[in-house]
């Protein structure tokens, strides 16, 4: 007689709610299943910025928090990495425009070490000599602002403007050599916490993502004069 398959015994899983712990802490972003509290801890969580403020404006900003602590039914996360939507960030990419690209490393003023990714389209294609200065200038600003700000300032001062007006100083200095159309996070990626912990590499992604160019031949920038 053909032997009888052993059954496997289901072990029921249990859903938590997951809370922000920083940048908006005690948020609920999500629920997620488990069979053992334990197993959550190191679990990325992602979230659209939209399903937090309500605003539809807000449907182009992607969230990542790392759960690293369970209490009860509640697991808590940590703030990992923001991301600009991918087809928004295609849409502003036009004909006739330029695309500068920010890269910024700097500590916070609570201890945390952030690489930021910021994005300028202008109004007109600029020289490439125009981008550079454009770039040299938006650099030094953010050198100087991120240490003011604690983590949790700095990535709602680029998502809201406030509490400080971030994407009005980055267009300020820049329309000094170029008409601005657009300022943008493109991403934001914490490093390093303030305790030292290491952010992990899965979490990172990969940081030198190949340029997304817009369809329209050009939308990159003009020659050097």
């Amino acid at each position: 007689m053909p032997r009888r398959r052993a059954k496997r015994k289901r072990v029921s899983k249990t859903w938590y709610q997951v809370y922000a712990d920083d940048i908006f802490p005690g948020q609920w972003i999500g629920e997620t299943p488990a069979n053992d509290p334990e197993s959550l801890i190191g679990r990325n969580v992602e979230v659209v910025l939209r399903d937090i403020t309500g605003d539809f404006m807000h449907e182009k900003y992607k969230l990542w928090f790392r759960i690293y602590k369970v209490d009860g039914i509640k697991a808590y996360a940590r703030f990992e990495k923001e991301m600009l939507n991918r087809d928004y960030l295609r849409s502003i990419v036009q004909r006739r425009s330029s695309r500068i690209d920010v890269m910024t490393d700097s500590r916070t003023r609570d201890g945390h070490d952030v690489r930021v990714f910021t994005i300028i389209i202008t109004a007109v294609r600029i020289r490439n000599s125009q981008k550079h200065a454009i770039r040299m200038r938006v650099d030094n600003l953010l050198k100087q602002v991120i240490p003011e700000l604690t983590l949790e300032d700095l990535v709602k001062s680029y998502l809201f403007n406030e509490p400080r007006p971030i994407i009005d100083e980055i267009k300020r200095v820049s329309t000094k050599i170029a008409p601005i159309k657009y300022v943008e996070l493109r991403k934001l990626l914490l490093m390093k916490r303030g305790e030292g912990e290491e952010v992990p590499e899965a979490i990172l992604g990969n940081e030198e993502e190949e340029i997304i160019e817009g369809s329209a031949a050009g939308g990159g920038g003009g020659e050097e004069a």
